[in-house]
């Protein structure tokens, strides 16, 4: 009887064990893929790994981002932006990219889709205008050559000559007294 009762309890052993063991390994390649995933430093640092930076320069964005990151959590807690509308936001938008709509009225769009109120939609504002203060304040960390190496998305932040003329002598900019009005008849 000893060694049925001890052939149950191993069997029971051998069912439950791997079972744990799997929700372990699911719960840590969470925690992995979750990873750098709040901090925006992070998430900037690898995007800049082609540029180049000193030791003293990638700290220097790890402690931005750290801070960038802090405030952004905040902005977010504060108008009750939860993760999973977030992650519903991120669908939407991939589902509707291929859309006739464009800039303001896409976002409009997707915000509209996913449920965002108004006060979702400023705090969605104030956190991407932190990020993009926190990309300028990056780039300003860089030198000449490290900013002639910024993947094209991020050459933005460099500032300098935008590709858009605005004004100026040139084909197509004639002034009035070059081109005087027809006269009336």
């Amino acid at each position: 009887m000893n060694f049925k009762l001890f052939g149950m309890l191993a069997l029971a052993a051998l069912i439950t064990i791997p079972a744990f063991a799997a929700d372990d390994e699911k719960t840590k390649k969470k925690k992995k893929g979750n990873r750098g995933q709040n901090n925006a430093g992070a998430q900037l640092l690898k995007q800049l790994e082609d540029v180049g930076l000193s030791d003293e320069q990638m700290a220097k964005v790890k402690e931005l981002g750290k801070d960038v990151s802090a405030k952004m959590k905040k902005i977010r807690d504060d108008a009750g932006i939860t993760l999973e509308m977030t992650k519903k936001r991120q669908e939407v938008a991939k589902a509707m990219a291929d859309s006739e709509k464009k800039g303001a009225d896409l976002v409009e769009a997707i915000n509209k889709e996913v449920g965002f109120t108004e006060a979702h939609k400023k705090a969605l504002k104030m956190a991407n205008e932190l990020r993009m203060e926190f990309h300028k304040s990056v780039v300003a960390l860089l030198d000449d050559d490290q900013k002639a190496k910024l993947p094209t998305r991020m050459k933005r932040f460099a500032g300098g000559q935008k590709n858009k003329k605005k004004g100026g002598k040139g084909k197509g900019n004639k002034s009035k007294k070059e081109n005087p009005a027809p006269a009336a008849k």
